[in-house]
This record gives structure tokens, sequence and C-alpha cells, in this order.
């Protein structure tokens, strides 16, 4: 992220399912090192309002509180609550569009029935995030969307887009939807690099892609 902003001009960003702006937020750092601008994504009310907290004395910033889907209108979101103070700290960022995805949370959390709220949400396609964003073509797209990346992501056109970075999670997608999102990307001229449960799109064409190529093969 530092790279990209220093050597190839990273000013601006999409950032999809952003919660409160500081967990396990890989856009932090450099936002309030660079004053990057941007659009948060996020359908969460209590995080949508902290979110706003967090960045409130940023110019430029655009705040959505919608879920991204593969259509518009009302779907119901499934969360963890955590205010007993018995669940790990990573139950905090668990949202998503699917009733499976997070009973799947089962085999970390016991009794997780008890602990799943249901809420109505808005949600909105990819075209129509764009015409509501700061930016059409952000220099950065961040998704963490607890198994709809793939979904989310396919609706981008990165053959049109100068997105010079893309962040997304890999650790609750299938196989198939990994490689064939991982496919799509690399057409659209990105190389891909495992993050742990991520994985980073990096364009080829940025200077950032050339040092990083280059210092692989010295090191090979």
């Amino acid at each position: 992220m530092e790279d990209l902003v220093l050597l190839d001009g990273a000013r601006t960003f999409l950032q999809i399912g952003a919660n409160d702006g500081y967990l396990s937020d890989p856009l932090n750092l450099a936002i309030f090192r660079h004053r990057l601008a941007g659009t948060f994504v996020e359908p969460q009310s209590n995080y949508f309002r902290e979110l706003q907290k967090t960045y409130r004395d940023f110019p430029g910033m655009a705040f959505l509180q919608y879920a991204i889907a593969a259509e518009s209108g009302t779907m119901t979101m499934y969360t963890l609550d955590c205010s007993s103070g018995r669940l790990p700290g990573w139950a905090h960022g668990v949202g998503t569009l699917s009733q499976q995805q997070i009973r799947k949370f089962g085999d970390q959390i016991d009794d997780i029935e008890s602990y799943i709220r249901s809420d109505e949400v808005q949600c909105i396609t990819v075209p129509d995030l764009l015409d509501r964003a700061a930016h059409r073509d952000p220099d950065i797209i961040v998704v963490d969307a607890e198994g709809f990346d793939h979904l989310i992501l396919s609706q981008f056109d990165f053959a049109r887009l100068s997105t010079k970075l893309v962040i997304y999670e890999t650790e609750s997608m299938t196989r198939a939807d990994a490689a064939d999102l991982a496919n799509k990307l690399e057409q659209g001229g990105f190389a891909i690099f495992e993050a742990e449960q991520d994985t980073v799109a990096l364009k080829r064409s940025t200077e950032t892609f050339r040092r990083k190529n280059a210092a692989s093969s010295k090191a090979a």
C-alpha cells in the first residue's frame, strides 16, 4: 500500500465492507498517513456510525450504507451479537447476506445460534455503487464481504478501470470462485498474490509490481 502511494501515485479508494474503519483494516494507516480520499460502504448501522466518526476530520470521503448484491432491493443480513463480551474480537467484523456462511463459524463459537442476529439492509449493485461513489475509477479497491466477494468483484469491468490494487477475502470463497476471480483479474492485467485469508491483485503495469517482481527474481 505504501509503495503504491509513493511510487504510483495512488490517491483514491473504494472499500466495501468497511466496518468501523479500524478492525483488520488494510487501508486505515494509508488513509491517515497520506490523506487518501474515497468511498466507504458499510451496511450495518452501528459500524456505519463508528466509521463516520473514524474519518470525520477527512475531506473528500463518501459514506454509503448499503450491502452490495446481484440486484438492488432489501435483503437480510446476518451478524453476531458481541455485547456479552464472550466472543472473539474477529466476531465484530462478521456480517453476511448468507445464513449458511455465518453458521460456519460454529466450529469456532459454541452455541453460535444464540448469537446470530438478523436485520434488513438496503442492497445495490456495483454499477449503482459507482454512480454514488466519490470516484468511479478508484486506484484501490478493498472488499470484505464474508463469502460475497466473488459476486461483488465479478460485477467490475477491470479492463476499463485503471485500478492498481485489489484486496479481497478468499478464506470464505470456494476454490472454483477463487480461481474464476483470479482468472478475471489476470485478464485485466493483474498479478495475483496470496496473503493468508486474503488475496492481493496488483496491476502489472505499476512501478510497485516491477520492483516487487525484480526483488523476487533476485531472491530466486
